[in-house]
């Protein structure tokens, strides 16, 4: 488990150590930090969120001037509308984090 913060509410930890035996675990979170870290780029700028019932998204432009859309989607068929280069189209596997990269 995680340790109490400053309201009384314990919380998880990406990593979890057991001292004695000199083990580690890694926990989901860990690898959702993990995932945006390979692809947001230092000093990228959020430039869109998204949140329905069947999805779940945040927008990115990197210092390389690529758009990065990390996002989690209940539904299969899903629409990325963007005013610059227009929609994209595709499908995606339920209930996981996919990552759309393009310029």
């Amino acid at each position: 488990m995680g340790s109490p913060n400053y309201i009384n509410n314990f919380v998880d930890s990406p990593i979890i150590v057991n001292p004695e035996t000199d083990e580690f675990f890694k926990q989901p979170m860990y690898y959702a930090i993990k995932h945006f870290s390979r692809f947001v780029e230092r000093n990228s700028v959020r430039i869109e969120s998204m949140e329905t019932n069947d999805i779940k998204s945040i927008a990115f432009e990197t210092p390389s001037k690529m758009i990065v859309v990390v996002l989690s989607s209940k539904s299969k068929n899903i629409t990325i509308i963007d005013s610059k280069n227009g929609n994209i189209k595709m499908k995606v596997s339920s209930y996981s984090i996919h990552t759309i990269l393009y310029r």
